[in-house]
């Protein structure tokens, strides 16, 4: 399994032409990675999006997992994020299968500065998860500090530390998770087209499992601008597990943004 992790990162292929240019510096969590850049979207600036994913876990049925966020720059250099994630058939660490409207999610955006000189700009990003999904207790907080910093003349990286904590853990499950991963962005064919940035990622995550380790995070994709407020992206991402507790699993990632 760990080896088709890893053969598997590098099936993914762009074959599309250019149309208008892309926000380069605005990347979004599971559009199609796990991670965020450091820029706010724009104030009084709205965006809906839709992800949706299929998942291989690792000795366990195929699923299905899908995301839905509404975005919205109520300030300058901030913006809320309302989310809920549904997921349907197998997934790790669970022998449920059935459908689950999944946790509703309220979170808050803050760029503190731009990016100038060797200083790289910063944010910060919190999100609580509400018990909204099948058999869900207690409440779930996740804060994230963001760095992002150009590299050469077209290379960005983007570091997000992570620090998770679960009011009421399942029976087994941890309820500290610190998180690390480290993103990777830049345009595609620039200067001659505008419309499509490659991303890449590696991180390392806690396992929800007490007995659990670290997983390995990776992955890579595509976001390609389709109109002048809209775009696709699409991916593969993959957890690696440390030991025999935990489970990787596979995901092919698409999904579609909308700005207004």
């Amino acid at each position: 399994m760990r080896r088709f992790l890893l053969i598997a990162l590098g099936l993914v292929v762009s074959l599309t032409n250019p149309v208008f240019a892309n926000d380069h510096n605005n990347l979004d969590s599971g559009r199609p990675l796990s991670f965020d850049d450091a820029e706010s979207i724009g104030f009084g600036e709205q965006s809906i999006e839709f992800g949706g994913s299929l998942v291989f876990p690792e000795n366990s049925n195929l699923g299905g997992e899908f995301d839905i966020e509404y975005l919205n720059g109520i300030i300058r250099n901030g913006h809320i994020i309302i989310g809920i994630d549904p997921q349907v058939g197998g997934r790790v660490n669970s022998d449920d299968t059935d459908f689950d409207v999944g946790n509703l999610s309220v979170g808050f955006f803050y760029n503190f500065n731009r990016e100038y000189d060797n200083v790289p700009a910063f944010a910060i990003r919190t999100d609580l998860g509400l018990p909204t999904g099948n058999n869900a207790r207690g409440l779930d907080f996740r804060l994230r500090g963001i760095a992002s910093k150009t590299v050469g003349q077209f290379h960005r990286l983007h570091l997000n530390l992570d620090l998770n904590i679960k009011t009421d853990p399942d029976n087994g499950d941890q309820s500290f998770l610190p998180a690390a991963i480290l993103g990777y962005s830049r345009p595609i064919g620039y200067p001659k087209r505008f419309d499509q940035t490659f991303l890449a990622e590696l991180g390392v995550i806690t396992s929800d499992n007490s007995n659990g380790g670290v997983l390995i995070r990776t992955g890579m994709g595509i976001r390609q601008q389709i109109h002048r407020q809209g775009g696709i992206d699409w991916g593969i991402e993959g957890d690696i597990a440390t030991n025999g507790h935990d489970q990787s699993q596979l995901k092919l990632k698409i999904g579609y943004s909308f700005r207004f």
